[in-house]
């Protein structure tokens, strides 16, 4: 009985012992701390940062992916819960289900009622094809990032844990084989107790040490992973952004907006003549243009009349005549 009470004693010793030091390490008085090694310690900087930053890209890549912060919450909770989230209409979709809605209203029969449909159909294929964008994302780079923060990343802190409690275990047996030689009051059974004791704290620091630096020499296996995942959000991010412009297109097309595009480059095509207006001029006829005072013009022809110029306006591409008194010719 006297035995398990001395026990019990030595063992709230250490514990005490273990706290203090550990105190007086986050004072910055600790004296005996067992230093790791300048390799170790890179490694441990390197274990830290790559949670810090995966955790961040995490975050941002999952804002772009859902801008919504009501819309993550309710995706994080269904999936907690182990249900699937709901197949409800985007941003993009409502968009274009309320100019369907719109076009129907005005009548389709109308050019106004037409276009809003043809744009709302257009918009639920972009809809469509940005659920497409997210859930590749989601599943090439998000979730490889996730299960490296719930796998590997956790497994890692547990034996960094462990590894700080084994220090500081072989810490306190040193401590306190330091202090009895002090007093020089330990019997030789006392001292070579204490000694099995720090041999085999040292033991198991040791073991630990090892097992921690394995797994955070595995680290760079785990970037080399991530740019992997990398190269597929990027991936998809092409292909999501190339079938949208795809689908405008097709959009453009249909609202015949398309204009032919020249192969000519626009260097080679001949500059057209300008010339300042001297004087505002009010339009009589349909075929002649209201122009103002000091703006410029481009010359479309000066024909055969000697009295009258066909010229354009750049911004708004109105063509008509003017009098050729009201013009200054540029050089």
């Amino acid at each position: 009985m006297h035995f398990a009470l001395g026990l019990r004693r030595i063992r709230h010793n250490d514990r005490v012992t273990i706290a203090v030091l550990f105190t007086e390490e986050k004072l910055g008085q600790a004296t005996d701390r067992t230093e790791y090694d300048e390799n170790f310690e890179h490694l441990l900087v390197g274990a830290d940062r790559s949670k810090a930053w995966t955790e961040r890209l995490i975050s941002h890549v999952e804002t772009v992916l859902q801008p919504n912060p009501n819309e993550r919450l309710e995706d994080f909770i269904l999936t907690k819960l182990d249900q699937k989230t709901t197949n409800k209409a985007n941003i993009i979709e409502q968009l274009g289900q309320c100019m369907n809605d719109a076009g129907n209203d005005f009548g389709s029969s109308t050019q106004y009622g037409s276009t809003l449909i043809k744009c709302g159909q257009t918009h639920q294929k972009l809809g469509l094809a940005y659920k497409d964008f997210i859930q590749s994302a989601a599943m090439g780079f998000m979730q490889p990032l996730r299960s490296y923060l719930e796998g590997e990343m956790k497994s890692i802190t547990k034996e960094r844990r462990t590894l700080e409690m084994k220090r500081l275990d072989l810490d306190a047996v040193r401590s306190k084989q330091k202090k009895n030689k002090m007093l020089n009051n330990t019997s030789a059974t006392m001292a070579d107790s204490s000694d099995v004791e720090v041999r085999n704290a040292q033991a198991e620091f040791d073991r630990q040490y090892h097992i921690t630096h394995l797994m955070l020499g595995g680290l760079q296996n785990s970037q080399n992973h991530h740019l992997s995942c990398l190269y597929d959000l990027i991936e998809c991010e092409v292909q999501y952004h190339r079938k949208s412009l795809q689908i405008l297109e097709e959009l453009h097309k249909k609202l015949g907006l398309s204009r032919p595009v020249s192969n000519v480059s626009t260097s080679s095509s001949p500059r057209l003549r300008t010339a300042t207006v001297r004087f505002d001029y009010d339009a009589s006829e349909s075929n002649e243009l209201s122009v103002l005072a000091k703006e410029i013009v481009s010359i479309i022809s000066d024909g055969d009349d000697s009295e009258w110029i066909t010229v354009e306006k750049p911004a708004t591409k109105q063509r008509g005549r003017i009098p050729r008194n009201y013009l200054q010719i540029d050089v």
